[in-house]
């Protein structure tokens, strides 16, 4: 899935792990899975598919003071569409038909401004059925029924 067989990933899972699907944060409930990386790690696809959008994900423009700005792709695959988040891209551009593990999607980014003691770069990963643009999900909702758990996509993920 990423670039080097240096060493094997670690998949957050659980609700009690704060970047794991489904865990419970201060503002909403975490819709993707946060895969810790030192920043500027490569990040490929997945599986193969097309790009279906991109643009900024966190920052201050989009109402969220306490991260960096970032972006994401949405690229839909055989699973779904999988949202790619926390990145600086490489050229994506609309229709463009990608591998998995040969198109450098872009790198991982520093999202955190405050050191809360845990890595302040990931890579955020989402999971939709199909494009409708991401979504939040908010605490004391149900799951959106477009909305994935993307944790089975990572099992074998090398980084």
């Amino acid at each position: 899935m990423w670039c080097s067989p240096i060493r094997k990933l670690s998949v957050p899972v659980g609700r009690g792990h704060p970047g794991a699907f489904g865990a419970v944060r201060k503002h909403d409930i975490h819709t993707g899975v946060d895969l810790y990386a030192p920043e500027k790690t490569l990040v490929f696809p997945v599986e193969d598919g097309e790009v279906v959008a991109f643009g900024q994900f966190t920052g201050e423009k989009l109402g969220f003071p306490w991260w960096e700005d970032t972006d994401y792709i949405a690229i839909k695959g055989l699973s779904g569409v999988v949202l790619y988040g926390e990145l600086s891209l490489h050229n994506p551009f609309i229709g463009e038909e990608v591998l998995a593990n040969t198109r450098l999607l872009g790198r991982v980014k520093r999202v955190m401004k405050t050191d809360k003691g845990r890595p302040m770069s990931m890579l955020h990963l989402e999971l939709y059925r199909e494009w409708r643009g991401w979504t939040a999900w908010e605490i004391g909702q149900p799951q959106p029924e477009n909305l994935l758990d993307p944790t089975f996509l990572l099992s074998n993920a090398l980084i």
